[in-house]
């Protein structure tokens, strides 16, 4: 009797109608909604907060602060979009959307512990670049696969958890009239918030015009940062876009100079009087002449009055440019973005010619973009070519090599520009554009031999179409009848090998190379050249280094010693050293010598004798090598003038006693010494701060550091000297990648 009642009752419950979402209580519909709108914003801040601390090591409350109003806002967006249909094909577009945020961040964190900067869809089209590096990519996801599993935890739980315990069920019109008040409301917030930040490169400017993914991920997290650069990419860059109004530049001649505030320093000093000046150079002592020989003759003395310095050309190295036809055929074409352009270049007072003007006219030019550089680089034992050219050339005590925003390729062209870019896109961009100040179309139009040379991939960057455009013959691995060794990465040493053919004694030549043994990652491991030397320079150098991250960084960068002597030696076996000239800059600091970064910060340290906490903020580490040297020179020439990666074009033009105008060019000619000197430093994650000759600017505290010997007691006078060099700074923020975006030249 028992067994048939429990019988029945089953079969009436299996006969029953199931119960559907349609057929619950509307406040359990509710409150299941609510439970999964709210889940959505948890797990967007929680990856925020794990792709931040793995990349900085630190979470602001500012950075919090955003990352949960723009969060919530975002989540709320997903929750409307997951809950559009039935709880089974909810579930699923639940899981995609999840997995994709989740894979995103794991992109982030492994492509800012690789390449020093963060992923931008921009350069999605570069994919083939980055799939040359596939071997030093799989050890950086290894190595932050704590990271990487942490960023996936919400997408296991859900997966696992997700469809019983936050049924993502089709919402109700109250439920999805919350969520959309909630995405607007909050977006709101978060948009008032960066608003108040209105001062110099604040969070309003880089939340707009100013808007950098590498600086706008430090500040407002992943998920906007992608927003906004989604935006950009189909509505229009704002920094793109045409300006409102045309610019008044504001020429505050009363605005006191660093000499007038802490003292006139000396910018250049020798070791000697050169044997050989530069023509055109002043030999008197304190503008003053010297007293005169005397000789005597048949009994008598005479005075031979000794000859009259030369005088030096001080004029403006500039062009006759008619500005203003040139504005007026902007305005006529409405276009506001050149105008401004103009406008800017045309009020700046750009260098004068000077004693050095000419020093190095018909002489041959090597010049080499050296990948990953740093100081430590260039040591007396290890690598003695280098030494020399390092200190008795032009020895510049105070050169600063930036984080432009795309790695190696902003840097290049920077190096060959004078100009800087926040994109990888620069080096392709250069393909389609005029430009007649590069070093190879200067010197080609001269009579000169030009090629450029690489030991990597011909096509990388695009550099097939950059560099011819930049007016070299262009030779690398795919486009070059040459053989390199097996290996990654290839050799610097047998580079140089490769391309003596070029180097002759009967026309003059300019010859650019780009080298590749320094590049990340530069572990014993990672790095064939640092295999290959390992032993060789840990006998030489393991007393100085205890890191062996640190040694391994100068086993791979001693194929630059290897690479500079083997052309040095071809010079001098022809007899035209003293014809020649050899350029040296990195294109950044090494950034990634190791996928763990707390080893590659305490490498760095090691390297640069600095601490190694908030290392990568330090404006120290941003010091690196610039050679320019001759074997005309007799004496080091001491530059302790400010200068970084833009000068160098403008310089070495000057040098060549080539026509330019130095007011068409971002970078100034570091020999001028009647202009300060000025460098933009960009951080990891924190743009344009800047060095003058006298103290470091953090645009993001707002305080000057005076260097050593430095005071000032009155603030006043010191913003006012501050004032048009943060000025001047925006202006160069702005107008800078302009000449490349609108083709000025």
């Amino acid at each position: 009797m028992y067994n048939n009642e429990n019988e029945n009752q089953r079969t009436n419950q299996k006969d029953a109608p199931r119960r559907k979402p349609h057929d619950k209580n509307p406040l359990d519909k509710f409150a299941a909604s609510l439970t999964f709108a709210i889940t959505l914003p948890i797990i967007l801040i929680y990856l925020e907060l794990i792709v931040h601390y793995a990349a900085f090591s630190e979470i602001g409350s500012k950075f919090f602060a955003y990352v949960t109003l723009f969060g919530v806002s975002l989540g709320m967006v997903i929750a409307l979009i997951c809950t559009l249909f039935n709880k089974k094909v909810n579930y699923f577009i639940s899981l995609a959307i999840i997995g994709g945020l989740s894979f995103l961040s794991a992109i982030h964190v492994v492509y800012s512990a690789f390449f020093g900067t963060f992923f931008e869809f921009a350069n999605l089209g570069m994919a083939g670049n980055i799939a040359d590096y596939m071997d030093n990519t799989f050890k950086a996801i290894f190595a932050n696969l704590h990271w990487i599993l942490l960023l996936f935890l919400p997408l296991v739980l859900f997966a696992i958890f997700g469809r019983k315990a936050i049924a993502p069920e089709k919402m109700g019109w109250m439920p999805r009239a919350c969520c959309a008040v909630f995405a607007v409301c909050f977006f709101m917030l978060g948009t008032l918030y960066v608003n108040t930040d209105e001062e110099d490169f604040g969070d309003k400017f880089a939340y707009g015009e100013g808007f950098l993914v590498n600086d706008a991920v430090g500040r407002f997290g992943i998920f906007t940062t992608a927003r906004i650069e989604l935006k950009n990419i189909i509505f229009g860059d704002a920094s793109q876009q045409q300006p409102d109004d045309t610019i008044v530049i504001n020429n505050d001649t009363t605005a006191p100079k660093g000499e007038d505030i802490f003292g006139t320093k000396a910018p250049v000093t020798t070791d000697s009087p050169t044997t050989n000046p530069p023509a055109g150079t002043d030999t008197s002592v304190g503008g003053e002449q010297t007293g005169g020989d005397s000789s005597s003759q048949g009994g008598e003395t005479t005075t031979v009055d000794p000859p009259k310095p030369p005088v030096v050309d001080r004029s403006p190295q500039q062009m006759d440019i008619d500005f203003a036809s040139l504005k007026s055929e902007a305005l006529a074409a409405g276009n506001k973005k050149v105008y401004n352009l103009l406008t800017f270049l045309e009020s700046r007072a750009g260098t004068n010619k000077n004693e050095y003007t000419g020093m190095f006219e018909g002489k041959n030019l090597i010049f080499i973009t050296v990948e990953a550089w740093s100081p430590a680089a260039i040591n007396e034992k290890l690598t003695p070519t280098l030494y020399k050219m390092k200190n008795e050339g032009f020895v510049f005590e105070n050169y600063y090599c930036s984080c432009w925003g795309g790695s190696t390729a902003t840097g290049e062209y920077a190096n060959i520009t004078g100009n800087f870019y926040y994109k990888a896109t620069c080096i392709e961009k250069s393909a389609s554009t005029y430009q007649p100040f590069a070093l190879g179309n200067m010197l080609k139009a001269e009579g000169y031999a030009t090629d450029a040379f690489h030991n990597h991939d011909y096509d990388y960057y695009d550099h097939n179409l950059s560099h011819p455009n930049f007016g070299y013959d262009w030779h690398a691995i795919g486009n070059w009848n040459v053989q390199f060794t097996s290996g990654w990465p290839t050799s610097d040493h047998e580079l140089a090998l490769n391309s003596l053919s070029y180097i002759q004694a009967d026309k003059p030549f300019h010859l650019y190379y780009m080298t590749t043994s320094g590049h990340a990652n530069q572990t014993f491991v990672g790095n064939t050249q640092a295999a290959k030397h390992r032993s060789y320079v840990t006998s030489i150098l393991g007393n100085d280094y205890k890191n062996q991250l640190s040694l391994s960084y100068m086993s791979c960068q001693y194929e630059v010693e290897l690479m500079v002597k083997e052309l040095y030696d071809r010079c001098a076996e022809l007899g035209i050293l003293e014809d020649t000239v050899f350029v040296l800059a990195p294109d950044h600091f090494p950034y990634s010598l190791s996928p763990d970064d707390a080893n590659n910060q305490a490498a760095l340290a090691e390297m640069y004798g600095l601490s190694a906490n908030n290392i990568y903020y330090n404006y120290e580490l941003y010091k690196a090598p610039l050679i320019i040297w001759s074997g005309s020179m007799e004496n080091p020439i001491k530059i302790d003038k400010v200068c970084s990666a833009i000068d160098i074009l403008p310089t070495v033009l000057n040098l060549f006693g080539l026509e330019y105008d130095s007011r068409l060019i971002t970078g100034q000619d570091i020999l001028d010494f009647n202009v300060e000197g000025i460098a933009p430093i960009n951080f990891v994650s924190q743009q344009y701060h800047f060095v003058t000759d006298y103290g470091f600017f953090n645009i993001s505290t707002k305080k000057f550091t005076l260097f050593p010997g430095y005071s000032i007691s009155d603030q006043s006078l010191l913003d006012a000297y501050l004032s048009p060099k943060r000025d001047l700074m925006y202006y160069w923020r702005t107008y800078s990648p302009d000449i490349l975006n609108t083709d000025l030249y």
